[in-house]
């Protein structure tokens, strides 16, 4: 019966914030019929389409490794490009208006690498916006001082391999169907693998490094506070939330 209650106060938790992080997510695209969206690790499309509302383009690319599930997105109105995003991506420097990588940073080999070439696809003045979990956040702290593996990764093999129960269930949970009514659901081990999860002040240090200009830095998820008390630790100590938010702006060139 506890377990029971941890399991449900800790699944409301987690849907409240990514809820909020989504949300702020979307407040950040404004209306640009023009605008060419490249969606990173774009899985079956979800969220290529629910930002494309906000800033009203169809002129969308997806990319992922995996082909089935790239497969999906193209048979949503997506054009698609195969890609390892550790690696050098297939498309023309300064060709894309805006950068989307939700979730995808923590599983990539090398995300130094990546967010150099999110810089150079970007055509100047055009942005990025990046969310990943956080690797010095109160929950991975805890983890480490009980002797577990960070709850947010890195992991051995999967987030639905944890250490405890309770963690490995809460992530089978969150991987479940994908949105809007897609019935499929394609599994690999890397999907659920967290590979590289970043300090707050590294990450900062890498975009800058790569040329990007801040503008907007906000942490998301401060476990285990309620929403409302939770709200004013993430604003006042965004370091160790659970999630990152930027957006990052390529220089213009009479800058």
């Amino acid at each position: 019966m506890f377990n029971m209650l941890i399991k449900k106060f800790l699944t409301y938790l987690y849907k409240t914030y990514m809820s909020e992080r989504r949300f702020a997510q979307e407040q950040l695209f404004l209306p640009d019929p023009g605008a060419r969206l490249l969606d990173c690790g774009c899985r079956e499309g979800d969220g290529t389409l629910r930002v494309s509302k906000g800033i009203r383009t169809k002129d969308l690319i997806g990319t992922d490794y995996n082909s089935q599930v790239l497969a999906i997105a193209k048979n949503r109105g997506i054009a698609t490009l195969q890609a390892d995003l550790n690696r050098s991506i297939p498309l023309l420097s300064n060709s894309i208006d805006i950068n989307l990588a939700s979730d995808v940073l923590e599983h990539l080999t090398d995300p130094f690498i990546f967010t150099g070439e999110m810089f150079r696809a970007l055509k100047p003045g055009g942005f990025l916006i990046l969310d990943t979990p956080i690797l010095a956040s109160w929950h991975n702290i805890f983890a480490l001082l009980i002797g577990t593996q960070p709850f947010s990764g890195p992991n051995v093999t999967t987030m639905t391999d944890a250490d405890i129960p309770l963690v490995r269930e809460m992530h089978r949970v969150d991987h479940q169907l994908p949105e809007e009514g897609i019935t499929e659901v394609i599994h690999e081990q890397d999907v659920n693998r967290y590979i590289v999860v970043i300090a707050y002040q590294s990450l900062l240090k890498w975009i800058r490094r790569q040329g990007f200009i801040l503008e907007m830095v906000k942490g998301f998820g401060y476990y285990p506070l309620l929403p409302l008390l939770g709200r004013i630790f993430q604003r006042l100590d965004p370091r160790h939330a659970h999630h990152i938010l930027v957006k990052a702006v390529k220089p213009s060139h009479n800058l």
